[in-house]
């Protein structure tokens, strides 16, 4: 049985490659003022160590085919594909809200006010419609929320 690789694969450990490279640089440099083997970067260094190696052996040993019968695809279409698998249109638009609901809190709308804006729409867009039941699972979540951390915990809110 072939193994197919999925959309985004080899794109997506050329990503860990470079992340594990740069935690490698970064623990190399907390393991050169202390090192020993016990020492605060001796763990950080074994495993950005490690990811560098496994996607070093993942990039350049494992041959498996796309299923497109194209093996070798060029470089803007190896990121297209990668960034289309990691980031599907409902994680785009979720962000989104969550970037404007960080927007509502910074201009001074208030915890209250901007969480339920942010639930109402985030709901109302992943479960596609069902206005009627977001509204109640929002008030539901807001009474709980502000009653457990502004009355029992006593927090102040932003």
């Amino acid at each position: 049985m072939e193994k197919k690789r999925k959309p985004g694969e080899r794109g997506f450990a050329i990503i860990l490659l470079i992340v594990g490279i740069l935690a490698l640089i970064e623990s190399m440099k907390m393991f050169m003022k202390e090192p020993t083997s016990s020492s605060f970067g001796a763990l950080p260094l074994f495993l950005s160590s490690v990811i560098v190696i496994f996607m070093i052996k993942i990039i350049l040993f494992e041959d498996r085919s796309t299923g497109t019968g194209n093996k070798k695809g060029n470089f803007k279409e190896l990121i297209n594909s990668t960034l289309r698998y990691i980031f599907p249109k409902d994680i785009i638009v979720v962000f989104l809200f969550l970037i404007l609901y960080c927007l509502l809190l910074v201009f001074g709308l208030g915890f209250e006010m901007s969480s339920t804006i942010f639930l109402i729409a985030s709901m109302t867009y992943l479960m596609r419609g069902q206005i009627l039941r977001n509204v109640i699972y929002t008030g539901l979540s807001m009474t709980f929320i502000l009653v457990v951390f502004k009355t029992i915990f006593q927090v102040i809110l932003p």
